[in-house]
């Protein structure tokens, strides 16, 4: 793995570009915002980012395949993410990660009350490249089926799926046990990821008007997914 060393003084590690099993241990809903893509207008877009814990990656050598683990140089696990609209048009790149991850297209039932918290603790092969030419940062590029199906697996980071409409739920006189927990899961994030939510149309309405959230909420449960590791046959692919 390579060494990036910041221009702010502080050193990470950084993932080489190449295939990497992994698994999704969070998602957060970081509410809708006014967004450009590619300098295009401004338009509303509610925005969700995945998390995946990476456990090994793909090495070849004399054509042999072989996967390798990796970790970070005190031991921590390497995590990757990838921004997507919450979106499963068929153009949306949610919905083609979200198909070539399980293997085969969705049905409309599938699609119809299509819950995203699904996808926690399942296994994944990501394609990782370079961001760009200046750098060795590295994106997800593409999500797949792993070799072999996919299992339920039980991470080091644990699971977590923050749910900005329960997060809301603080500044409308509605406080829970839920809404305490994203409370303590948006101190845990970078600094700019808890403007991105604050500022989102969501909190601001809630905040300021009192209301329930503008949009319906990508989140959903763990319970299903906290299971000990399992293979999972296609007919019970779980998204």
């Amino acid at each position: 793995m390579g060494l990036t060393v910041s221009n702010s003084g502080g050193e990470y590690e950084n993932l080489e570009p190449g295939r990497y099993k992994a698994t999704c241990f969070k998602l957060v809903d970081a509410g809708t915002r006014e967004e450009s893509y590619q300098d295009g207008p401004l338009r509303k877009r509610h925005i969700v980012y995945v998390y995946w814990e990476v456990t090994h990656k793909q090495e070849v050598d004399s054509g042999e395949e072989r996967w390798e683990e990796v970790r970070m140089a005190d031991g921590r696990p390497f995590s990757a993410s990838k921004k997507y609209t919450a979106s499963l048009n068929e153009n949306a790149a949610l919905f083609k990660d979200l198909k070539s991850w399980r293997g085969r297209p969705f049905t409309d039932a599938d699609l119809a009350g299509f819950e995203l918290p699904k996808v926690l603790g399942v296994t994944a092969e990501l394609e990782m490249i370079k961001q760009n030419k200046d750098t060795d940062k590295v994106k997800v590029e593409g999500v797949y089926k792993p070799e072999g199906g996919m299992k339920k697996m039980q991470t080091i980071n644990g699971l977590h799926s923050f749910d900005i409409d329960v997060y809301s739920q603080e500044f409308v006189g509605k406080s829970s046990s839920e809404s305490k927990l994203m409370c303590d899961m948006i101190e845990d994030m970078p600094p700019w990821m808890q403007e991105m939510i604050e500022e989102s149309f969501e909190v601001r309405a809630a905040r300021s008007k009192g209301e329930q959230a503008l949009t319906p909420s990508v989140s959903g449960g763990l319970a299903d997914l906290t299971k000990n590791n399992e293979d999972i046959k296609d007919e019970e692919i779980p998204f």
